[in-house]
């Protein structure tokens, strides 16, 4: 009889700590040595309208650090202007002790790739978010969905010249309108560098714009030229049109069903939000399913038309990046390599923001956190609530634990488990259907020792139709990898020969050399397999999001990684925990609709300020 295995991972160190006289330069509502505001708040966000060089975003993170009294996390989104990308040398002053600083460094780091669109960076293991919108201030707004307790305008780096004028389009009605909906009632507002604005009292048709939205200003102080004021208006405020702006869930228990990339990566972010999260798989071991690829690539896809799959696979390939940077052993775990991508016999695209990376060690780093909790050897066949607690049972219906709050993470055995709980659970409508449109897809993997420095191989990884990597470390030498084979039908995995055959057919399609190089190997019978089953929703995009058909939900899903487990898993994480905890999105409000357990095929997702 097999019996239930409980692991606990080694828990990472610390980050190195930060910090910074933040007296240079004043974060409004968040500076300061002691904030009563955040003050044992879950979370405290600011939203800056001009993220600029980042110097407003490390000095509210340097009053964060300082302060005992502080909030259990801190949320920051930045807008950034389409083309601009923070400098380091614009935000390293040479008095300001940040030249050598990691956070600083991380930043920079983070933003030598930044494209268009939402980006979440996370700093002190994941205790800071900073999501920078690289966009349009209305488009930024538009697309986010949260509420924030902090404003933040740099007039001085909008130009005076935009407060200034009557009909200027930065700041039209419609603008201030899109902010005053990401505010709740008591949100602090304040805009600095209006020392040379023309008639710069609380009485000039500008700042008439904001109080018209809502906001009272501060009486105005003879020391200091800046606008303080606060969202308090006369109404009751509507959340009718926004689907992820709930209330936060009170931190509880969580259980996980399912210990691969997608129920680690859900674990860890839930675990630092402070949640007691039991994760629980039927194998003994994590990553024992299609997780356990011995090595994927981690490279973002690119479409002409820069597609919902193509953006929300950049955001997520930066954020798994940054998370192998942070937890992973470099040139072992992984490897920022770049990856060559072969488009036709005529074309190539390098990506230099890509690498190879071994799935199953990220796994183990997420799960190494002390309020994580793994158990093995623990298939869950159903579950029951119990006023407020879901009880979770095995095959035999010996009861495996419970918690207050589930998440299915569990590839294709999310759907029996849950088309069992329509009986008794209402579930959101469309989300049964999705789950029957689930298609289990199997791959093989080939690998061989790589016994001498061929003069064919590439130097970094290739791929296209199939891939290829050249050297990764392992125990017993380098070795290379080639695949990988998509079957609809298990039963092809089991022809060994033929999965090999495919594989070498791809990679002399990819790399003639290479396939000629290694066709011996394969011929011989010295190339060995890795098999297993991916599961992939109709639309190849994952499932994220809560399936009960009432707020709060206490059923989450994050499932449906498909071959891209690596790409999207890290960012999924982010965007459950952010759901889960009334946090703002990791990305843009459209793209997080198109990831619904319950979207219809066809149906076109709208911006949130619509």
């Amino acid at each position: 009889a097999r019996t239930q295995r409980r692991v606990t991972f080694r828990q990472q160190p610390d980050c190195p700590p930060f910090t910074m006289d933040a007296t240079r330069a004043d974060s409004g509502p968040a500076s300061g040595s002691t904030n009563d505001s955040w003050s044992g708040r879950p979370a405290w966000t600011i939203l800056s309208t001009h993220f600029g060089n980042g110097l407003h975003f490390l000095a509210s993170c340097a009053a964060w650090r300082a302060d005992p009294a502080r909030s259990h996390m801190l949320h920051y989104v930045g807008i950034l202007a389409p083309g601009q990308t923070p400098a380091r040398d614009d935000c390293v002053k040479p008095d300001s002790g940040l030249l050598e600083s990691a956070m600083t460094q991380q930043l920079h780091r983070a933003c030598a790739s930044l494209q268009g669109g939402f980006q979440r960076i996370t700093f002190e293991g994941g205790l800071i978010s900073l999501t920078l919108c690289r966009e349009r201030l209305v488009t930024a707004l538009g697309e986010l969905d949260c509420s924030v307790d902090a404003i933040y305008v740099d007039a001085g780096g909008l130009g005076n010249a935009i407060l200034a004028t009557d009909t200027a389009e930065a700041w039209d009605k419609w603008t201030v309108q899109l902010l005053a909906r990401r505010c709740r009632c008591g949100t602090r507002l304040r805009v600095t560098g209006v020392g040379d604005l023309p008639g710069q009292s609380i009485a000039n048709p500008w700042t008439e714009r904001f109080q018209s939205q809502g906001f009272e200003w501060d009486a105005p102080k003879p020391d200091t030229t800046d606008l303080k004021g606060t969202f308090n208006p006369q109404w009751k405020i509507s959340r009718s049109r926004s689907a992820a702006r709930a209330a936060a869930i009170p931190i509880t228990r969580v259980a996980v069903i399912g210990a691969g990339l997608a129920g680690a990566s859900v674990a860890r972010a839930l675990a630092l939000r402070g949640w007691d999260v039991s994760v629980f798989d039927q194998h003994a071991e994590p990553a024992k399913g299609a997780s356990g690829l011995p090595v994927g690539l981690v490279v973002p896809q690119v479409s002409a038309d820069d597609n919902a799959r193509s953006r929300m696979s950049r955001s997520g390939v930066a954020l798994t990046l940054q998370n192998a940077h942070d937890l992973l052993s470099l040139g072992f775990d992984w490897e920022m390599s770049g990856v060559r991508e072969l488009r036709t016999e005529e074309s190539s695209l390098w990506h230099a923001q890509a690498a190879w990376l071994k799935p199953a060690k990220l796994v183990q780093a997420w799960l190494a956190h002390p309020r994580i909790r793994f158990i093995g050897n623990a298939h869950v066949g159903n579950m029951e609530k119990n006023q407020h607690v879901w009880v979770l049972r095995g095959g035999a219906a010996e009861p495996l634990g419970q918690a207050e709050i589930v998440v299915f993470a569990n590839a294709m055995g999310c759907a029996p488990l849950l088309l069992n709980l329509v009986q008794t659970t209402r579930l959101v409508h469309g989300l049964a259907e999705n789950l029957r449109a689930l298609q289990a897809t199997h791959g093989t993997l080939s690998s061989g020792r790589l016994t001498e420095d061929l003069s064919s191989m590439p130097e970094s990884p290739v791929n296209g139709h199939g891939s290829f990597v050249p050297r990764v470390p392992e125990a017993t030498g380098m070795h290379w990898y080639a695949g990988s084979t998509f079957e609809t039908q298990a039963s092809a995995m089991a022809d060994v020969n033929a999965q090999h055959s495919a594989n070498l057919n791809r990679l002399c399609e990819l790399l003639p050399d290479v396939g000629k190089a290694l066709a011996p190997d394969f011929h011989s019978g010295k190339v060995a397999r890795w098999s297993n089953t991916r599961c992939v929703p109709h639309d190849r995009l994952p499932l994220v999001g809560p399936i009960e058909a009432h707020a709060p939900s206490s059923l989450w899903i994050c499932a449906g990684m498909g071959a891209r487990g690596l790409s999207f898993s890290a960012l999924c994480a982010q965007l459950l925990a952010a759901r889960i905890s009334a946090e703002p999105l990791p990305l843009e409000f459209s793209l997080a609709k198109s990831l619904e357990p319950d979207r219809s095929r066809g149906k076109r997702a709208q911006p949130a300020a619509d």
